[in-house]
């Protein structure tokens, strides 16, 4: 495999950028629903977005030293254990303020199943969302050892069998009704991503990159539609997991496209600077929100109305709220420069 850096290497690529920040939107969309048909068709259809963070970042790894990324392996912990203690301190006080035992709930969360349901299938109870992060801390701890040992391309060989595993194992699980836990793991959910992203910064990818601009634009919308099939049709065995592999990778590459043009400032800013805080943020902001409304009594949070117009305030909170905390850090990172 050539190692030839593209002529965009080390610079910026705003496409992808505003790639992340329809991506994280897509996620709060993911958690926070939108009611009947419209919310299950968005629910489905935005299985690209993570997708998306885990191309990004592999794609950002090409040529890459250990050094580099053992740093962004401890930026991903750092982040983690900040987001990890926000979600245990959350959950903690509305279970106290609600008057519930924190010893059944403490030993629920923290057993001898524990390690294994954090490390194999990468599942905090208290903290869904989480799942990402050590997914992703999982795969960089994988990605030292085979920069180490420069096994870059036997692994760039074994994307479309970890893509294989990873539609089999999502298809059987959602077939079955198996728990979502089972089919969340980093060999199947981050792996294959982040080496596909680490591939298309390679020359032997140039052949997928000069891909008619329409062809990839058809396989986007046929990953769409095959990723809303059961939300359509009554489908005894669940295939549409194929649907987010031909859809992320459809969007992915057509972000690769003149990656110095802008579209849209503001959607390319929140995927630059505030997606990470979007996807820690969310879920705590939409718990709170529904708690102050229904103690206030302002509002019936169990409403038809409330419940199209919260994914919306709840987006638009955490946008806000996000925003606000980038520029606390990026004022003190300043100070601490000076």
């Amino acid at each position: 495999m050539k190692q030839t850096a593209l002529k965009e290497t080390g610079s910026k690529n705003i496409k992808l950028n505003l790639l992340k920040g329809i991506a994280c939107i897509s996620v709060v969309f993911i958690h926070i629903t939108f009611p009947g048909l419209f919310g299950q068709i968005l629910l489905y259809g935005s299985g690209y977005a993570v997708p998306i963070f885990f191309m990004t970042a592999g794609y950002y790894a090409y040529e890459k030293n250990i050094d580099v990324i053992k740093r962004r392996l401890l930026k991903i912990v750092k982040i983690f254990i900040f987001a990890y203690l926000l979600f245990f301190l959350f959950n903690t006080y509305t279970r106290i303020s609600a008057g519930r035992k924190l010893s059944v709930w403490l030993a629920n969360c923290f057993n001898r199943k524990t390690p294994i349901r954090y490390l194999v299938f990468c599942t905090i109870d208290f903290a869904i969302p989480l799942w990402y992060l050590i997914a992703m801390i999982e795969v960089y701890i994988l990605w030292i050892f085979v920069v180490k040992y420069k096994k870059e391309r036997l692994f760039m060989k074994l994307i479309p069998f970890l893509f294989i595993f990873q539609v089999v194992l999502i298809s059987y699980c959602e077939t079955k009704g198996l728990e979502w836990f089972w089919k969340t793991n980093f060999i199947a959910d981050g792996l294959p991503w982040f080496l596909f992203g680490y591939y298309m910064h390679t020359d032997d990818a140039n052949k997928i990159r000069a891909m008619d601009t329409y062809k990839l634009i058809l396989l986007a919308i046929c990953g769409c539609i095959i990723s809303v099939a059961p939300v359509t049709f009554s489908i005894p065995f669940k295939f549409n997991s194929i649907g987010p592999v031909l859809f992320g990778i459809g969007l992915f590459v057509l972000a690769l496209r003149n990656p110095g043009i802008s579209i849209c400032k503001p959607i390319e800013f929140i995927g630059e600077k505030l997606s990470l805080y979007i996807y820690i943020f969310h879920v705590i902001i939409s718990c709170i929100l529904e708690i102050v409304l229904e103690d206030s009594g302002i509002i019936n949070v169990k409403s038809i109305a409330f419940a199209w117009c919260r994914p919306v305030i709840v987006l638009v909170l955490t946008i806000f709220i996000s925003y606000i905390v980038y520029a606390v850090m990026d004022k003190c990172k300043r100070i601490k420069k000076d």
